[in-house]
């Protein structure tokens, strides 16, 4: 009798619940202390371990921090000690920092990305530091300063193999454009530690607005930039790919799933061969209406391939996605839904979600690299999640 009502439990449960019954939970650890309420988190892998990065809310400025959780540490059954790398990261500690992103450079260098006022009207700065292994490298030296405020819009950064920063950038002057478009910004030495930003091709359409980059690179020193591009009512999830320095090709049509619909937060990530896998928000095209959704497609080298339809439905809206890669190509998404931290694997056929602990006041999910982390704030205060290894 216990045999018969096993069987059909599973076949009342289903092949996706009974999938996530089996899946292993993920493993709450120690998070690092804050000065402040926390605001944004970001992770990265070092040469040295697991780093994770912040903003925090102090009497002074939102200040940026980071700590090490070094290799073999948090492992099951040990404690997790943090160390902090340095102090205040800002430029100026008295100036708010947001918008924080980190990368991996070559050799595992962390190197952290912010965006910070400058204390003067219509000025910010975008500032790009990295850790020496002993301290934070001068955010000064690439710093990217603009009037009218459009260096604290949007952008994204990533490392080159040489470790020298390059940038995807949202242009409010470009000329000839009707709104913002995104184009790729190189760094050019000028001899010792001088050099200047030098703008490449517009990217986007200038005949639409453009906006919030994700940049990659990948091996030799190639990139690839997804954007959004539309009238703002309706935005194309769009990626181009450098195939030689200096020369982009578009990788397919929008991969929206429906046409003409509101989209946000494109995340990119490269699989081990090159190729993007892009994750973005989109509103639901019905008319009556719905919450927003999360979605991921792959490039298969022709074409976008969608995998499965939208992660894990929820009566709240999908924001602030975060997407990942295991070592093994193994897909992995963290998203918000009414103030709550989401998190699924894609199994090849179908999104499985992870059992995650109840947050309601969650804030700026983010994954390590690696898929192995994900961290986020609750309510002001770090929490951080070693995630299943990948099957």
């Amino acid at each position: 009798m216990r045999a018969v009502s096993a069987v059909l439990l599973l076949l009342l449960l289903g092949p996706a619940q009974v999938g996530a019954a089996a899946q292993a939970a993920p493993r709450e650890l120690a998070a690092p202390a804050t000065g402040g309420p926390a605001e944004r988190t970001t992770l990265v892998r070092s040469g040295a371990g697991l780093v994770l990065a912040w903003t925090e809310r102090t009497p002074q400025a939102t200040q940026v921090r980071a700590a090490l959780l070094g290799r073999g540490e948090g492992a099951a059954g040990t404690g997790a000690t943090w160390r902090a790398l340095g102090g205040v990261i800002n430029g100026d500690a008295r100036f708010n920092a947001a918008q924080l992103r980190s990368r991996e450079g070559p050799g595992g260098q962390v190197w952290l990305g912010w965006a910070e006022d400058s204390g003067e009207a219509h000025v910010d700065s975008w500032l790009m530091s990295a850790w020496t292994g002993a301290a934070w490298s001068d955010p000064a030296r690439y710093a990217v300063r603009r009037n009218l405020s459009d260096a604290g819009r949007s952008r994204a950064f990533d490392v080159l193999p040489g470790n020298v920063p390059t940038l995807a950038w949202t242009d409010v002057s470009a000329p000839g454009a009707v709104g913002d478009v995104v184009r790729p910004l190189s760094w050019q030495a000028q001899g010792g530690q001088d050099g200047t930003w030098v703008a490449g091709p517009v990217l986007s359409d200038p005949r639409a607005a453009a906006f919030a980059p994700d940049l990659r690179v990948r091996a030799g020193g190639l990139r690839t930039v997804t954007y959004l591009q539309g009238d703002f009512a309706t935005m194309g999830v769009m990626t181009q790919r450098e195939t030689s320095p200096g020369r982009w090709t578009p990788m397919g049509a929008a991969v929206n799933r429906a046409p003409n619909t509101f989209a946000a937060d494109p995340q990119l990530a490269l699989d081990a061969g090159g190729n993007p896998v892009v994750a973005w928000i989109e509103a639901d095209p019905r008319p009556e209406g719905g919450p927003d959704r999360l979605f991921v497609s792959r490039w298969t080298g022709r074409a976008w391939q969608p995998l499965g339809g939208a992660l894990p439905p929820a009566p709240q809206s999908a924001e602030a996605p975060a997407l990942a890669l295991t070592p093994g190509g193994e897909v992995r998404a963290a998203w918000l839904a009414g103030g709550q931290v989401r998190a699924a694997r894609w199994t090849g056929k179908a999104w499985q979600s992870y059992a995650l602990p109840d947050t309601r006041q969650a804030t700026s999910p983010s994954l390590s690299p690696d898929g192995a982390y994900l961290a986020v704030s609750d309510g002001g205060r770090l929490r951080v999640w070693a995630l299943p290894q990948e099957r």
